[in-house]
């Protein structure tokens, strides 16, 4: 493959925390794909202070790939964050442990990021499909503003196609643009939640997100996180950071009161099943960490006021979705 830009360097990085049961399957695909790119791919494996047997295993099952064990449990945002900063290549594929790509998968993000190389790109994302279904559980993802939150909404290609969002644990992604925005934020340990920050705060510099269709894995999913949480602790933290995401977004007087309304009448006509966490319980968590939300939002600000040589692009919103 020949890229038009000065040849960058590419990485991948897997989060592993107790992948036993599936690490193995990842990254025996993961090898695959890259012989397939055809160009020299650094493969990390940042082990989250496992409790199962997969660090050994990967020792020694692969012992061609840099396996990084982390001295203690910091949740899937902290360990890409610091796995980022072992590598110093130009574009960094990020893996979930319980994903099994398809031959082609490297081979297609290259092929992407090749085509639109003049583009300003944070990332570009990929399509996952259910790992015993095949059916579609995370695709391209675009922002609306709907009954007071900002949320995602999937929509589907045949092509490469313009999103607000990507997945992080399917994507290619630029580091330099990742560092500079300051990795994934803490606020979202253990997971979920993060990458749509990350990509709106790109997203809010001028750079973009891309979804393509055709780079495809298959994904457990939740597969680390569900055995660690539960059912009911994994829904708590989806909607916990659902909020967290909006709290340390929104802007303007008019969609923060909207905002808080909306926050109201979910409370008010929660109908959670009882293995789910219901809207009130997620907001109770939420509240807990709202002086490190305004404390992040204050930075944000002053970063952004002191970035140079990247456009600041504000959101506006219409009736049926955002633009930017």
């Amino acid at each position: 493959m020949n890229f038009k830009a000065d040849q960058p360097t590419f990485a991948a990085i897997v989060a592993n925390w107790n992948g036993a049961a599936f690490v193995e399957r990842c990254l025996g695909s993961l090898l695959a794909a890259a012989r397939r790119a055809g160009r020299p791919i650094e493969i990390v494996v940042y082990d989250d202070a496992s409790e199962d047997r997969s660090p050994d295993l990967i020792a020694q099952t692969f012992p061609c790939i840099r396996l990084i064990r982390g001295d203690s449990n910091i949740g899937f945002g902290a360990a890409v964050n610091d796995a980022m900063r072992h590598t110093d290549a130009d574009w960094v594929f990020l893996l979930n442990n319980d994903l099994a790509l398809a031959t082609d998968f490297c081979e297609r993000l290259l092929a992407t990021l090749n085509e639109h190389h003049n583009e300003p790109l944070l990332a570009i994302g990929a399509r996952t499909r259910d790992w015993e279904t095949g059916a579609i559980n995370h695709g391209g993802q675009r922002a609306a503003w709907r009954d007071g939150l900002l949320v995602q909404t999937p929509f589907e290609s045949d092509t490469a196609a313009p999103a607000d969002f990507f997945q992080a644990g399917a994507c290619l992604i630029n580091r330099r643009r990742f560092m500079a925005l300051d990795g994934f934020c803490r606020l979202f340990a253990p997971g979920y939640w993060e990458d749509y920050d990350l990509a709106w705060q790109g997203c809010g510099r001028g750079w973009r997100v891309l979804y393509e269709p055709r780079a495809v894995a298959w994904h457990l999913g939740k597969g680390s996180m569900r055995r660690r949480l539960g059912n009911y602790g994994v829904s708590m933290v989806l909607r916990r950071n659902h909020l967290l995401f909006n709290w340390l977004n929104l802007c303007g007087p008019a969609r923060i009161t909207a905002h808080m309304l909306a926050l109201a009448r979910l409370v008010a006509l929660d109908d959670a099943p009882p293995d789910q966490a219901s809207w009130g319980r997620a907001l109770a968590s939420a509240v807990g960490q709202l002086p490190e939300v305004l404390s992040e939002r204050r930075r944000r600000r002053r970063r952004s006021a002191t970035a140079s040589g990247e456009p600041s692009v504000p959101m506006t919103a219409s009736d049926d979705g955002l633009s930017s």
